[in-house]
C-alpha cells in the first residue's frame, strides 16, 4: 500500500515523528503541510493519510487547520492524526479531526507523542539525556502506530489532554491571536549573516530576505525554528532567547528541515 503523511515543524519534533513513521510503513510520502494550501485533492494512490502537528498552547498552530481545510478524500482513504507535544496536547487533536470531519470524513487513529518542549521564549533546551531518553520512547509509541497502520485498525478516539483546562481557553486563544504580532517584534542582531537558513526552514514561509536584511511577515505560528536554528543565535524577541541553550530534534539535520 502506499500512503501520505503531512506534517508541520518548526524544530524537527513532527517532521522526526513523521519520517519515522513513513520509514516503518515504507512506500510513503511525507510531505510539509503547506502542499496541502497548492493540492486538496488526496491523490487515490495513497490507502493511509496521517497529519502529524504540534500542539502550541493546547492547540495545532492556526496555520495548520488553515492547510487542513477543504482538503479532498477519496472515500476508501484511512486517516490517522499524531500530535507531537512536549506533554500537553490540549485540544490540538480535537482540532485536527474537526477539520477532517468537515471534509466528511472520519479518523481510523489518534495519537500523541511525547518529544522535549521547544519553546524557548520561556524555556531553554532540556538536557541532552531527556533529550535522548524522550527520543527513545518516542521510537516505542511510533512503532505502535506503523503496526496499528499495518494491521487496519481503528481506535477510540483521543480526548482533551489531562492538563487541559476549559476555564484558560480565553487565555490561550489571547496568546494564540498574539503570534504574528510577537513574530513581527523579532529582533535581528548584526551576527546575521544573511545565508537564509530562517527563510528556508519557515514552516508557513513567513520569512523572506530583502537587501540583506530578513524581513518578517504576518503569518507567524511560533514554531521557533527561525530561533533555534539560526547558526549565529542572530534572532531574539525581547532579550528571552539570547542566553538560552537551542534545540532541535537530535535526530534531524537543518537540511531535512527545508522547505523551500
Amino acid at each position: 500500500m502506499k500512503n501520505i503523511i503531512y506534517y508541520f515543524s518548526g524544530t524537527g519534533n513532527n517532521l522526526a515523528i513523521a519520517k519515522e513513521i513513513a520509514s516503518g510503513l515504507g512506500d510513503t510520502t511525507v510531505l510539509p503541510i503547506s502542499d496541502l494550501l497548492h493540492h486538496k485533492n488526496i491523490p487515490e494512490e495513497y490507502e493511509w493519510v496521517g497529519f502529524v502537528a504540534p500542539s502550541y498552547f493546547s492547540h495545532v498552530p492556526p496555520y495548520v487547520e488553515k492547510c487542513m481545510e477543504g482538503v479532498i478524500y477519496s472515500e476508501w482513504q484511512k486517516i490517522f492524526l499524531v500530535a507531537g507535544c512536549a506533554g500537553n496536547r490540549g485540544l490540538s487533536i480535537q482540532d485536527m479531526r474537526k477539520q477532517v470531519n468537515s471534509s466528511k470524513k472520519n479518523v481510523a487513529l489518534e495519537y500523541i507523542v511525547t518529544l522535549p518542549g521547544s519553546y524557548i521564549l520561556s524555556y531553554g533546551a532540556f538536557p541532552v539525556w531527556y533529550q535522548k531518553l524522550s527520543t527513545m520512547l518516542s521510537h516505542r509509541k511510533i512503532r505502535k502506530i506503523v503496526q496499528d497502520i499495518q494491521n487496519n485498525r481503528n481506535r477510540k478516539s483521543l480526548g482533551k489532554g489531562i492538563f487541559y483546562k476549559e476555564k484558560y481557553e480565553p487565555a490561550l486563544q489571547e496568546s494564540i491571536a498574539k503570534f504574528s504580532a510577537i513574530g513581527m517584534e523579532y529582533h535581528v542582531s548584526d551576527n546575521c549573516s544573511s545565508c537564509g537558513i530562517c527563510m528556508k526552514i519557515c514552516p508557513t514561509e513567513n520569512i523572506s530576505i530583502e537587501n540583506g536584511k530578513v524581513k518578517f511577515g504576518t503569518d507567524c505560528s511560533q514554531c521557533m525554528g527561525c530561533i533555534q536554528w539560526c547558526p549565529n543565535n542572530a534572532i531574539d524577541y525581547q532579550g528571552k532567547a539570547i542566553h538560552r541553550k537551542r534545540y532541535h530534534h537530535i535526530d534531524i539535520e537543518k537540511a531535512e528541515m527545508f522547505i523551500r
